[in-house]
């Protein structure tokens, strides 16, 4: 299994850079940041007969594989593996790894798995560049108010000092030091200008990140902070705790090939999801255009697995110029069908049988978002969830929505203005455009069995706070979160309700 874990990521990665310029491949002495997660093997829960459960991030740190395996997986990083499993508190941990990331001037690449990850690691920047600033110019965590509060060890301090210290006297020591935190700061203090990463990062090759399926909705966001001239890209790897399952089909999009070396994988039709036992079908019988869920047979024991993933395939291979350029010439490529993540079985709701679907409402807001452009409200889509209201008649659904403007200088990145127009036009706009990307919701809508749409706008931050606040918990990797867009937890339910934005303030 492990032999084809990192063939699968060399393949992922070779993808990427066989479609960049020769000139953003890595030197042999550049470091990458790619976000790592981990804990001491004693840490770890155990199942009856002693097998560690956790994440597969955390794969690593789980099982004692050959001497030196976590040496060599930190290889090239801009810290060793073993450091961060001596860090128990997420961020924390998220802020030691950024200072030795910030530490080096030019890193390859910057890659998170989650984009809500990502984008949480960029607001780390902001809010606390200048403890970062002086952890690195005097090679002392002290100065940071999460490794006081959260690392009592002074042995441990100490080690993680050592290690940035023997970090920057690769680029030049003290004086080094002082001229990159200056740098640091000079970029950071650039409030509402894009492209932090790559003014942080001159040379910085492409950042990476999950921005298909559930995740599609930041990747706007996302682009801000990286700017024009650093590349965008979807995660190599299509992996999930059940297996690696894909590698990156194209830089421009977030298609993957399905890689039959590490599962026997089958299909069902999206329409027959629901049913107790549904036909199958083989990689060779899918078509563009369809969405299935896809179940998988791995030689670790899965049989059958119906992983809830919901993908929906886009075309097959050709010669395009926004696919992997292929090694060698083909006069016939073989009939290669490439998928994306659509969303999550669990992501749905179907109050009367209408079905609707992840895709269906981030189609509905993609397409709103676009009409109030059109009015000159420039506002995007920052996160959203929803949950059906089943104790009203006709029952209905109640959307959770936060916007953005990364172009305002208010405080909470909407204009007041925008915001009071808003209020009184995102429900029946949304519910607009839902009926469009749905018909059969539509339908249920006209006969009157489902009640009209409610949207309630949230404040800044909430989203935030729900992900990293509320849902990361000790049994929890932060780093396995993913956004809730289906409510099922009343406590939850009412965190929002909690948040909303009273129209009141802005009559």
């Amino acid at each position: 299994m492990l032999k084809r874990m990192m063939m699968i990521f060399c393949i992922g990665y070779a993808a990427i850079y066989r479609s960049l310029p020769i000139s953003s491949y890595p030197a042999a002495d550049r470091r990458l940041f790619a976000y790592q997660t981990g804990k001491r093997s004693n840490m770890f829960l155990r199942s009856k007969d002693g097998t560690p459960i956790g994440p597969i991030s955390q794969c690593m740190s789980s099982v004692k594989l050959i001497p030196g395996m976590k040496t060599l997986g930190s290889a090239g990083n801009v810290t060793d593996l073993t450091l961060i499993e001596g860090i128990s508190d997420y961020e924390t941990s998220t802020f030691i790894q950024l200072v030795f990331a910030l530490t080096v001037p030019n890193l390859s690449s910057y890659s998170i798995p989650f984009a809500t990850a990502f984008l949480h690691s960029i607001k780390l920047i902001e809010t606390h560049f200048e403890e970062m600033c002086l952890c690195i110019s005097d090679t002392d965590f002290y100065h940071s108010s999460l490794v006081r509060k959260n690392i009592r060890d002074t042995k441990f301090r100490t080690n993680l000092n050592q290690a940035l210290e023997n970090l920057s006297l690769e680029y030049g020591g003290l004086s080094y030091r002082s001229e990159r935190v200056h740098q640091i700061r000079i970029e950071c203090l650039k409030k509402n200008t894009p492209g932090i990463l790559h003014r942080i990062w001159p040379q910085l090759g492409f950042a990476s990140t999950a921005i298909g399926s559930s995740f599609a909705v930041y990747k706007k966001e996302i682009e801000f902070y990286c700017g024009e001239q650093l590349p965008l890209i979807n995660l190599a790897v299509y992996l999930s705790s059940e297996g690696f399952f894909g590698v990156l089909a194209s830089i421009h999009t977030d298609e993957y090939f399905l890689t039959p070396s590490t599962a026997f994988f089958e299909f069902i039709k999206e329409e027959d999801i629901n049913q107790a036992q549904p036909k199958t079908l083989l990689i060779s019988e899918i078509e563009p255009g369809q969405r299935y869920e896809l179940v998988c047979t791995t030689d670790s024991g899965l049989v059958r697995y119906r992983l809830g993933d919901v993908v929906y395939c886009t075309r097959y291979l050709s010669q395009a110029d926004n696919t992997v350029p292929l090694p060698f010439e083909q006069e016939k490529i073989p009939r290669i069908p490439l998928v994306s993540i659509a969303y999550r079985v669990g992501n749905l709701i179907s109050i009367t049988g209408e079905n609707t679907t992840e895709q269906h409402v981030m189609d509905a807001l993609q397409r709103t978002v676009q009409i109030w452009k059109q009015q000159e409200i420039n506002v995007d889509i920052y996160d959203f969830t929803l949950y059906p209201k089943l104790d009203t008649f006709p029952s209905r659904y109640v959307m959770f929505l936060e916007l953005f403007n990364n172009n305002s200088q208010s405080e909470n990145k909407i204009i007041d203005r925008q915001q009071c127009i808003l209020l009184n036009d995102a429900m029946s706009e949304i519910e607009r455009q839902l009926c469009e990307a749905n018909d059969i919701y539509k339908d249920q809508r006209n006969a009157g069995k489902i009640g009209s749409l409610i949207c309630i706008l949230v404040r800044k931050g909430t989203f935030s706070i729900f992900l990293n606040k509320i849902l990361v918990t000790t049994n929890i990797s932060p780093t396995q979160v993913k956004p809730h867009r289906l409510l099922k937890n009343t406590q939850h339910i009412q965190f929002f309700y909690d948040n909303k934005i009273d129209a009141a303030l802005f009559s």
